[in-house]
């Protein structure tokens, strides 16, 4: 259940950087990935299934237009809303019964998050993937960023792998277990060679993130 911190990442981050050639030249050029953090709460989660399938900007859009509506993101809230009321919102039917079937959840369990802190990154997956619409790049986006465990690589992310193609394959098409092998050699540090992989990514395309 090893973790990082804002106080323990940028060493972390060196130690990666000075052992791998292919993380020290991202490090030249853009110099140290932020630290991202998400609350390990139920409005990080619903944030990270709005994300699902769709550009960070388009996101952001619809949980912040969900944030205004509602005023608060809390499960008492959004398992009243309608159909109508989520598309309002720019969220789609599917992700939207997600949403209502999550916080029928949270209703049900209120330590399911607090429950997470304590368990391996293979059972807080397993819980999370246990929800529907929640599969294998929700639950390790979530691991990674609300629970910064160290050691994760986020399956089928599309700007990781476009990012690690770009970085170290001379921007020839890879597919998910080729980035996926290729992410291994950082164990136990996958996560923080993912977040050099993101920042590279965001910076060359000029994206905006906050978490």
């Amino acid at each position: 259940m090893k973790s990082f911190s804002k106080n323990t990442f940028r060493k972390y981050c060196d130690e990666l950087r000075l052992s791998h050639p292919s993380i020290a030249r991202i490090h030249t050029t853009h110099l140290y990935p932020p630290y991202w953090k998400r609350e390990n709460c139920f409005e990080s989660l619903c944030k990270t299934i709005i994300e699902q399938q769709v550009s960070l900007a388009s996101a952001k859009s619809s949980f912040d237009r969900l944030k205004k509506y509602c005023t608060k993101i809390l499960p008492s809230n959004l398992i009243q809303l309608t159909e109508e009321e989520y598309k309002a919102c720019g969220i789609t039917r599917q992700k939207s019964r997600y949403i209502k079937l999550l916080s029928e959840t949270i209703l049900n369990e209120p330590d399911f998050f607090s429950s997470l802190e304590k368990m391996n990154d293979h059972d807080a997956k397993i819980k999370l993937c246990a929800l529907k619409g929640i599969g294998n790049w929700t639950a390790n986006v979530y691991i990674l960023v609300a629970l910064n465990r160290i050691n994760i690589y986020p399956d089928y992310d599309v700007a990781l792998i476009g990012s690690i193609a770009y970085e170290a394959f001379e921007n020839n098409k890879i597919d998910n277990e080729q980035a996926k092998n290729f992410i291994a050699q950082f164990h136990p540090l996958q996560s923080i060679a993912c977040c050099y992989y993101y920042h590279a990514y965001i910076i060359r395309k000029k994206i905006k993130f906050i978490p």
